[in-house]
């Protein structure tokens, strides 16, 4: 082993923390508190502009009904997120295939109704899938449902008009796809320095969380951010060879990953006193690092490095940071990367029969089936609307949020019928439609992240004035009549199918996913101490802590569920607190163990006999865990899973 991957000296003596009551879902007045979210203003008008340029091209080239049409792609800038550019340009480019796809299907199938509504259910439940197995952030499915239904209402007498509107649609969404991309003339690695500049962030908040009852939920925070920082550098293509910039953001997002493993190591060495003054200096990198340009130096903080008492190792890695940060030359310290993996590899560790993003994927389509079926067998003038408006509330990560998000919607929309009626009154034309659908949308972007209710206030007239402004003498009997009902229909089908059809999908996950973490842990552990495969051990040390962020998941997914279940099994809360705590433990451990066979069969058992408790929901049968005298941290935290699941759900 290389001196530059000596691993942490542990501290002799076990690391204990207090644990934090179970978080606990939100009730029903959630749906109507704001958020304190700041208001993306750069998102929101570039979303206005986004929908409201293609009306504003077609009205000048006397075709306003063409302008509408292309609007239709703009919807592909609201996939964009934080991601580097060079990963955006290729995400985004595949959501404008995807709109342009679901826009044809629907103009080819518009008057065959078996199709359409088998169609609804086979776009939903692709892209909920793609989103959740690959864990993009986002609108998900709801913009390709909603230009795949749009298109289903717009007349396409040949097949020539077919491609021709599919053709609209695609150009406006080119024109969305240029607007997101334009901040690459600017600044074009500000999303990947954002990504790493939150990493020092929440590194920050978990050293000023040691000791207290928040350390667990900021240590997977942290391991989360991280994640999101390395994704972020692998899908910027860094070249760190390729100029000095690029080395130093290399440098910061390595040393990121190491400063974490290091707290871990030395979490018993900080006294509050301690933890708020590394907390300051932490917090200093990221600040100045947000505003990281190619030749700026910040502030340096070594006098405050040196004063901290803390370990030297520890010492040395923060005064690393600074160097990099003063633009001096280090050389490179290979850490634990917090890898998510290839697309293919997530895309198809996704798709087995136990798969929560699978059977998520599988309810999402069933339920838009039924939802289509019911909209097509009823007269309801633009009765695609039901299908719509339930793919949206569907849209809620837990059983709860559906909840929350039907009456979200509901309220929202006959609040936001007085606006359009009003809108529609005015009779607008022309530039005028252009500059409304400009305000709304941009609107909705800016305070949607407040409040979902308050953003489909504006929702309801943007979508109807793009949709029905080519059919001005039936737009307002629309609005005020039919609107209602397929929103209330589809609130109502997508709330009622997701109580029913999963009510207790993540309760009955849960302990069995908790038993496996386990069995994977003690499976880890051994692997340190017999593989000298690197690579196979970083494939698997990403494995298991991508299972350690899918089980925080999905306890939160637990809690926010309808049944006596679920808050049963808020008493496994300790048991999964533990397993995180083993877990990255483990996780940070670079050198391998020197376990006796015994040792190794004494683990075997007790983590065979965990994961079963865990799976069973009962107390271990185990009268004590193994002495590890070497390791007496592993065992102290072994010590603690067996104590959490002293209990019976």
């Amino acid at each position: 082993m290389s001196d530059d991957k000596k691993s942490p000296t542990y501290n002799h003596t076990e690391i204990h923390h207090k644990i934090e009551a179970s978080p606990k879902a939100p009730g029903i007045k959630a749906a109507f508190r704001f958020n304190h979210a700041s208001s993306p203003w750069v998102r929101g008008i570039s979303s206005g502009l986004s929908s409201s340029l293609p009306i504003l091209i077609g009205i000048l080239f006397g075709h306003l009904q063409y302008g509408l049409i292309a609007s239709i792609g703009g919807f592909t800038y609201l996939y964009t997120k934080d991601e580097p550019y060079a990963q955006r340009a290729v995400k985004l480019f595949l959501a404008l295939l995807g709109i342009t796809l679901c826009f044809t299907l629907g103009s080819l199938f518009a008057e065959v109704e078996w199709i359409k509504t088998i169609l609804f259910g086979v776009i939903g439940a692709v892209s909920v899938y793609i989103f959740g197995a690959l864990k993009i952030p986002g609108p998900s499915a709801m913009f390709f449902v909603l230009s795949f239904a749009v298109s289903t209402s717009i007349p396409a007498p040949n097949l020539q008009a077919v491609f021709l509107h599919a053709g609209l649609v695609f150009l406006g969404g080119a024109l969305s796809w240029c607007i997101s991309m334009s901040g690459w003339l600017i600044n074009p690695r500000g999303p990947e320095t954002a990504a790493v500049a939150k990493a020092y962030r929440q590194i920050a908040s978990f050293v000023g969380s040691l000791g207290t009852e928040s350390f667990h939920a900021e240590q997977h925070k942290t391991v989360v951010e991280l994640r999101a920082a390395e994704t972020a550098m692998k899908q910027a293509k860094i070249n760190r060879k390729k100029s000095s910039f690029s080395h130093r953001l290399f440098l910061l997002n390595q040393k990121a990953e190491g400063l974490f493993i290091f707290v871990m190591a030395a979490a018993n060495d900080f006294n509050p006193a301690v933890s708020k003054k590394a907390q300051a200096v932490i917090e200093t990198f990221a600040s100045e690092m947000a505003t990281l340009k190619k030749h700026k130096k910040i502030r340096d903080v070594r006098e405050e490095i040196e004063e901290l008492s803390i370990k030297e190792e520890l010492r040395t890695l923060l005064l690393d940071v600074n160097d990099v940060l003063q633009m001096k030359e280090l050389k490179e310290t290979e850490y634990i990367q917090f890898s998510q993996g290839s697309v293919k590899a997530r895309l198809k560790a996704a798709f087995h029969k136990r798969s929560y993003v699978l059977k998520n994927a599988l309810r999402y389509g069933i339920i838009m089936i039924i939802a289509a079926a019911v909209a097509y067998t009823t007269d309801i003038p633009r009765s695609y609307w039901i299908p719509l408006t339930c793919a949206g509330v569907m849209l809620g990560a837990t059983v709860r949020a559906t909840v929350q998000r039907g009456i979200q919607r509901s309220v929202g929309t006959i609040l936001g019928i007085l606006i359009g009626t009003g809108i529609l009154m005015l009779e607008p034309t022309g530039i005028v439609i252009a500059l409304i659908v400009f305000v709304l949308q941009s609107t909705i972007e800016i305070v949607i992240v407040k409040n979902y209710a308050l953003g489909t206030l504006f929702i309801t007239p943007n979508a109807l004035l793009i949709a029905e402004s080519g059919h001005p003498d039936k737009a307002i009997s629309y609005f005020t009549s039919a609107r209602v009902i397929d929103i209330v229909i589809g609130s109502v089908i997508g709330v009622v199918g997701t109580v029913l059809v999963f009510k207790r999908a993540s309760s009955l996950r849960l302990p069995y996913l908790l038993g496996d973490v386990i069995r994977k842990e003690g499976q880890f552990l051994e692997m340190l101490s017999t593989e000298q495969d690197e690579e196979r051990i970083k494939q698997e040390r990403n494995k298991l802590q991508g299972e350690l962020v899918n089980l925080r998941a999905l306890y939160d997914n637990v809690i926010g569920e309808y049944s006596k279940t679920a808050v049963k099994l808020e008493g496994l809360w300790p048991a999964v607190v533990a397993t995180q705590q083993l877990g990255y433990m483990l996780l940070a451990s670079y050198e391998g163990y020197e376990l006796s066979e015994t040792e190794k069969r004494e683990l075997q058992e007790t983590f065979a006999q965990l994961a079963a408790a865990a799976e069973q929901k009962r107390a271990p049968k185990l009268s004590s865990v193994p002495t590890l005298k070497r390791y007496p941290i592993i065992q102290g935290e072994i010590t603690a899973l067996y104590e959490s699941l002293q209990v019976e759900i």
